[in-house]
């Protein structure tokens, strides 16, 4: 049980699993063309900051070039994204989220909300409050590494 004095450690062993879980359990309520967790990010962060070169993309993933390289053109295959040269430097390639690659992410997003929102919905409200509560302290756990994660 967490108690007001639970040590950092406790709370750790106690939060991972949690939101590991609750992300899980989401994610399995989405279509079943479900993404991996590198794509579903890769999509977010194009949709949030519109075309990104592949670099920029590799550094907001914490993967090297070439992995990036792979997951981008898998995406492409899957007709979520385009690459097309960089304006500013014909060398670079810039990806785009596609029509279909917006939709795709609209519609997850959607569904996982809903999903959310019901089971919200079936909680009283002393425990949708503490949920409420928790989410600015969330916000700064996650800190700077988190602060594009909007959708």
């Amino acid at each position: 049980m967490i108690t007001g004095t639970t040590s950092d450690a406790e709370l750790a062993a106690a939060l991972r699993p949690l939101v590991f879980q609750l992300y899980y359990v989401t994610r399995r309520h989405a279509p079943p063309h479900t993404l991996t967790i590198t794509q579903s990010s890769v999509l977010r962060h194009l949709m949030a900051a519109g075309p990104m070169r592949m670099g920029e993309l590799a550094d907001a993933e914490g993967v090297q070039l070439p992995s990036m390289t792979n997951v981008i053109t898998r995406m492409a295959r899957m007709g979520l994204v385009r690459r097309e040269p960089d304006p500013d430097d014909k060398r670079a390639m810039r990806v785009h989220v596609t029509e279909d690659g917006a939709r795709f992410y609209t519609e997850i997003t959607a569904i996982r909300e809903e999903f959310l929102r019901h089971r919200l919905s079936e909680m009283d409200d002393r425990d949708r409050r503490a949920i409420a509560d928790a989410l600015p302290a969330l916000s700064r756990l996650i800190g700077a590494e988190g602060s594009n994660w909007s959708r």
